[in-house]
């Protein structure tokens, strides 16, 4: 028995954080945009590649409620793929797509099954190998419940070979400012054999015995979600094992990657464009890497040499030899006199959580409409701008990570 946990597909996301002035070829500029819709297919795919029995979504497949009909038509034919491999999905709507009706804005194949909105249901389906399985869970009926919803799952099914739950929400026993939060101890004491967790964007495994796992984005969304991303494929045939065992798949269509560079002496600043690109093809990968940059420099720039690197213009000079190796820089970090980010350690889940309730776009455009009148429209179309709310949560994340060494 073996399936794919896909958590946070945020399938409709156009990827903030790149600076328009920016010139990127326009099919790499395509690659990016439509980056969510080509990780989903990497997952359909893999899922017909390793001949699984199902896939779960927990949560967050649309980045929101509204959506075009091109996207619905793109899902209904991927998930059509997987009915014509035998292979099922299962579905929970979370923060973000929690508006989304089941039975009256979609046509899907009936291999597909969605949980309903305000209570648990539970799932039979029978494995290639013969097993009994059943799968518990719930989607959510308002935007950012308060409340866990773990009360709401049934015990556990002693009748079938492994029941696995899907939950969207945070971990923690506080509820303030969390989505439907948990606590392990919680989900530990109905005896699942797997907890396929969804909306938190960094893939960790918060128990072993039994799995509880968020697999994290399939598709890094924003500066912030560096690294690879993707999913987990989940089975018992490793028969030593004593429960099932998630192994990491990567999915994204490309990476958003942190890259730095130290210079003691300003005499090395003629050079900085070759050790920019060296840096670079040390950690060339096989797909599209968009860099994010940190000069980290033991002296002060003079006002016109900080000027020329902080402009798009410096970012083009450096791009137009690196693009050819599918790497590009799309933002630059300046620290003089030594000065370093120390944001790296703060622990990440933490920054994600409060990114979510922050800077969360919909909401956020929504309350600039509120605050601003038609007669201030430049400050609305200033603040709904991407590439200024992506400045915002830098300058946000910055000043956190300041404070973090106090």
């Amino acid at each position: 028995m073996k399936f794919i946990h896909a958590a946070d597909m945020h399938l409709g996301n156009t990827i903030n954080g790149i600076d328009r002035k920016i010139t990127i070829p326009l099919p790499i500029r395509k690659e990016i945009s439509f980056a969510t819709f080509s990780a989903f297919k990497n997952v359909i795919d893999l899922a017909i590649d390793q001949h699984v029995d199902f896939v779960l979504f927990p949560g967050d497949l649309f980045d929101s409620s509204q959506q075009s009909a091109y996207l619905y038509n793109f899902l209904n034919q991927q998930f059509e793929s997987l009915k014509q491999a035998g292979i099922a999905a299962f579905v929970s709507f979370g923060n973000h797509d929690f508006q989304s009706d089941a039975d009256h804005d979609f046509l899907w194949p009936d291999n597909v099954h969605v949980f309903p909105r305000g209570r648990a249901k539970t799932f039979y389906h029978d494995s290639w190998d013969g097993k009994r399985i059943a799968i518990s869970g719930t989607s959510f009926a308002v935007r950012n419940p308060q409340e866990s919803l773990v009360s709401l799952y049934p015990a556990r099914d002693q009748s079938v070979a492994y029941e696995i739950g899907m939950y969207h929400g945070s971990l923690g026993d506080n509820a303030a400012n969390q989505y439907a939060p948990f606590t392990v101890d919680q989900l530990q004491a109905l005896n699942y054999d797997y907890w396929a967790l969804g909306h938190i964007h960094v893939r960790q495994v918060l128990s072993k015995s039994p799995a509880i796992v968020y697999s994290g984005d399939p598709q890094g969304l924003d500066l912030t979600e560096t690294g690879e991303k993707g999913v987990y494929l989940v089975s018992d045939e490793d028969e030593q094992q004593q429960h099932l065992s998630a192994k990491f798949l990567p999915t994204s269509k490309f990476i958003f990657q942190p890259i730095s560079l130290s210079i003691q002496d300003s005499s090395l600043l003629p050079k900085l464009n070759d050790m920019i690109i060296n840096a670079m093809q040390a950690k060339n990968t096989n797909k599209l890497v968009l860099n994010i940059l940190t000069l980290n420099l033991s002296f002060n720039l003079s006002d016109k040499i900080r000027e020329q690197l902080t402009d798009s213009s410096f970012l083009d000079l450096i791009n137009t030899r690196s693009l050819p190796f599918k790497q590009c820089i799309i933002r630059i970090n300046i620290n003089e006199s030594g000065q370093t980010q120390p944001f790296s350690h703060l622990d990440s889940r933490f920054w994600q959580q409060a990114k979510e309730n922050v800077f969360d776009a919909e909401l956020f455009n929504r309350d600039v409409a509120k605050t601003f009148s038609r007669k201030e429209q430049f400050i609305i179309d200033h603040f709904t701008d991407p590439a200024v709310q992506t400045q915002l949560m830098s300058t946000a994340q910055r000043l956190i990570s300041q404070r973090a060494d106090i």
